[in-house]
């Protein structure tokens, strides 16, 4: 699909940071901010010695601080602290509210009311994609648990293709459907008419599912995500998945809070065996979801297979790919300036991203300076 391109805190570091004002590094640059600090992680890999340059809302040179070269008007040099993009949660809910002041600067809402169609997210605070209701069938999840606010029930594939429409027209970012077994689940045809509309009009379909048959149904129909790892360890439908390209969001972390979801984790580990993706998404607005990052989550993911580095990744270069904003993610020249520093070294302690000293979004300091 193509990708379109798209409250300062207050000073409170005290020996973290280091404040040089007019700062000039000898290039060409301009930049109105640039930070420093002992490690760096753009996305991908860690570098040391790292430094980011911003001037207005995106970053104009990003690395390792001897190949940074601008003229800032303000430099901050952060003591024993790691840069990072701004972490990117792929499930949640409440359309980013509770989210601000973390290291979590974009969200998508899997779940609003689509009278919330088109929406801004709380200022300050994340960047909000949404899908809008669910799409289900007459009866389906979750209307029998959390009612109609965030449903829409379709009944044919034509009604079906009509609402994807609206869904476009009124700025949805994703099509989220329903295929959770135990209630009514829409027909094949009017799951193919679905995909069929999303992708017309350059939007991604990702499937609530509870297990197998849902995951199976979200396959054969071309699906192109899963909103949750499913239960029930299928190893040869997980290699099925990750040879098919659908990427999952896992919430590990909120499945085994839930309970009752036998294979979890064996499944997860066979999808990534098998070459797939799993991207960082907690379900936020479930009770025991914390707000901002989740460590739990990104601990699950690492454990499974991902490792500490691949859990950063997921939150942040992997998570943006599926999102429509160019070089999101990323500490690069060019990528919307969403940065955060955390204490320490996230890829060796996770816990580290639970206190942010800074927070940057689209070149505002929301978070420290």
């Amino acid at each position: 699909m193509p990708r379109r391109t798209g409250c300062r805190g207050s000073w409170g570091l005290a020996a973290l940071i280091a404040v040089a004002a007019l700062a000039g590094c000898g290039g060409d640059e301009q930049a109105d901010l640039l930070v420093t600090a002992p490690r760096l992680f753009d996305g991908e890999h860690v570098l040391s010695d790292g430094a980011v340059a911003i001037r207005g809302d995106e970053i104009v040179a990003a690395g390792s601080r001897e190949n940074v070269h601008v003229d800032a008007e303000r430099t901050l040099a952060l003591r024993n602290a790691t840069l990072l993009p701004g972490l990117i949660d792929l499930h949640t809910h409440q359309l980013g509210y509770g989210q601000s002041g973390s290291v979590v600067t974009t969200v998508r809402d899997l779940g609003t009311d689509d009278r919330n169609l088109p929406l801004q997210g709380p200022s300050p605070g994340p960047r909000v994609f949404a899908a809008g209701p669910l799409i289900t069938a007459p009866g389906g999840y979750p209307i029998p648990i959390h009612g109609n606010g965030v449903a829409h029930v379709v009944r044919n594939p034509d009604g079906a293709r009509a609402y994807v429409r609206s869904l476009a027209d009124r700025g949805a970012a994703v099509i989220k459907v329903s295929l959770q077994f135990g209630f009514p689940v829409i027909t094949f045809a009017t799951l193919r008419a679905i995909v069929e509309e999303a992708h017309a009009h350059d939007l991604r379909v990702t499937a609530h599912v509870g297990e197998g048959r849902g995951a199976l149904m979200a396959l054969r129909s071309g699906v192109d995500e899963l909103a949750h790892m499913p239960c029930g360890y299928e190893p040869e439908l997980m290699g099925e998945l990750a040879h098919a390209g659908v990427e999952i969001v896992a919430t590990l972390h909120v499945a085994r809070l839930a309970g009752g979801c036998p294979g979890l984790l064996e499944n997860a580990t066979s999808f990534l065996r098998r070459g797939g993706t799993l991207l960082y998404g907690t379900d936020y607005g479930v009770t025991g979801i914390p707000r901002g990052v989740d460590v739990a989550e990104l601990e699950l993911l690492a454990g499974v297979g991902l490792g500490r580095l691949g859990a950063l990744r997921s939150a942040t270069s992997k998570a943006a790919n599926v999102l429509a904003i160019d070089d999101l993610g990323r500490l690069a020249e060019g990528s919307p300036a969403d940065v955060v520093a955390v204490r320490g070294d996230p890829t060796q302690n996770l816990e580290a991203l639970s206190e942010p000293v800074l927070v940057v979004r689209d070149g505002a300091i929301q978070v420290g300076g």
